[in-house]
C-alpha cells in the first residue's frame, strides 16, 4: 500500500513563506495498490493529485474512488479543479454520507451551481458515479477493504480504516477528543500500521476552542499507545501554525512517542 499526502492543512489553504515545509493545501490523501486508486477528501491538494494522474493514464481511461469524510469547505473545495473529472472516458466514483437528507451528489452539485462556479457538475465529461456510505457496511475495492466509523466533529465526520494484505491505514481527521481517550476510535484503529490524526491545536491552545471539532498531538499519542499502532501521522495543521511551530509540535510529540511525524505535503509512505 502506497500513501501520498497531497494536502494536510486545516480550515483554509495558506500558501506563503511560512508554510513551505509542511504545505498550505487542504486535505487530500491518495492511496494505491495493484493499480487501484483511492483518494480521501477533495481539499485543494486534489488539484495537484489530478495533475499527477494525467501523467498516469487519466486521459480517458482512468478510474479512481474518492471518499469524503464530511462536507466542510476545506474537504470539498477543489473537486471542481480536479482535471480528470473533466475528461471523457475517465471514471470517478464518489463516496459520501447523506446528511440532513442531502447526498454527496447534492453537495457537489450545490458547490458547482452556475452562480458560484462556471461549470456545473453535469458539465464534467467523465463518468461520475455516486455511492452512499453507511457506518455498518464496509466497502471492498480491488485489494482494499475500507471500514467506516462515525466520529466526533460538528455536523459529524467519517473516519476510514483502509486495509490490504500489506497493513492498515486509519484516516481520522477533523475529530475532537473527549475528556477521556475515545474508545470508539481506539477500537476502530487497533493494531493499525499508521493513524493519521487531527492535531490542529496544541494542548495549550485547545481549552479556548472546546467544541470546534479538533484535537491535539497529546491525544493522538494516547490513541496510538492504547491501540497498539506503529506510527502516528499528525495532520490538519492549523492555518495559523508556521513551519517552525509545527517543528516544535513534532519535537514535543516525539518525546512522548518516537514514531510520530507531522505530515509534510508531498510525503510518500509505503506500508
Amino acid at each position: 500500500m502506497k500513501i501520498k499526502y497531497y494536502g494536510v492543512r486545516g480550515s483554509v489553504p495558506v500558501p506563503g513563506k511560512d508554510t513551505v515545509k509542511y504545505g498550505g493545501n487542504t486535505t487530500c490523501v491518495f492511496i494505491e495498490e495493484d493499480n487501484t486508486f483511492l483518494a480521501f477528501d477533495a481539499g485543494t491538494g486534489i488539484r495537484n493529485l489530478g495533475k499527477d494522474l494525467l501523467k498516469r493514464g487519466f486521459t480517458g481511461q482512468g478510474k479512481i474512488h474518492i471518499f469524503f469524510s464530511h462536507y466542510h469547505w476545506d474537504h470539498i473545495q477543489a473537486f471542481p479543479f480536479f482535471t480528470p473529472a473533466f475528461i471523457k472516458g475517465n471514471e470517478i466514483n464518489l463516496y459520501g454520507e447523506t446528511k440532513y437528507n442531502v447526498s454527496v451528489k447534492d453537495i457537489l452539485k450545490r458547490q458547482q451551481e452556475f452562480i458560484t462556479f462556471p461549470v456545473e457538475l453535469s458539465g464534467m465529461m467523465s463518468k461520475l458515479h455516486f455511492f452512499e456510505l453507511v457506518e455498518t457496511e464496509s466497502v471492498t475495492i480491488g485489494p482494499f477493504t475500507i471500514k467506516i466509523a462515525k466520529l466526533n466533529h460538528p455536523g459529524g465526520v467519517l473516519g476510514f480504516r483502509v486495509e490490504t494484505k500489506s497493513g492498515a491505514f486509519v484516516f481520522a481527521t477533523d475529530i475532537e477528543h473527549f475528556s477521556v481517550p475515545d474508545n470508539k476510535l481506539i477500537e476502530f484503529s487497533k493494531n493499525a500500521t499508521i493513524l493519521m490524526y487531527d492535531a490542529h491545536f496544541t494542548p495549550e491552545e485547545y481549552p479556548k476552542y472546546i467544541g470546534w471539532g479538533h484535537s491535539t498531538y497529546e491525544e493522538g499519542v494516547k490513541v496510538v499507545q492504547l491501540a497498539n499502532i506503529k506510527e502516528l501521522h499528525l495532520c490538519h495543521h492549523a492555518p495559523e501554525h508556521t513551519d517552525a511551530q509545527i517543528d516544535d509540535i513534532q519535537r514535543l510529540a516525539q518525546a512522548k512517542f518516537p514514531k510520530v511525524y507531522a505530515i509534510q505535503e508531498g510525503w510518500e509512505v509505503q506500508i
